[in-house]
């Protein structure tokens, strides 16, 4: 699990990952918003309705996300 707070580019091989199932909810803590996106394991795996990754965004995190979003898919 992990709380993303800030978000840095980086140029590195990647490969596509294989396709898995994803959720995500709302979490309200001390008056403030987060947004948590869990993966669960693909279909390959043994186990696939268990959660394999949690990510969680606070405000300022979503906001940089959304603004690379739009810079990189030129939306």
């Amino acid at each position: 699990m992990a709380l993303i707070r800030n978000l840095t580019k980086i140029t590195r091989n990647s490969r596509l990952q294989i396709e898995a199932e994803s959720t995500y909810n709302i979490l309200i803590q001390n008056g403030k918003k987060f947004i948590q996106i869990n993966t669960y394991g693909s279909k390959e795996r043994v186990h696939t309705n268990v959660v394999s990754q949690t990510i969680q965004l606070d405000e300022q995190s979503a906001r940089q996300l959304l603004g690379i979003i739009k810079s990189e898919f030129s939306l």
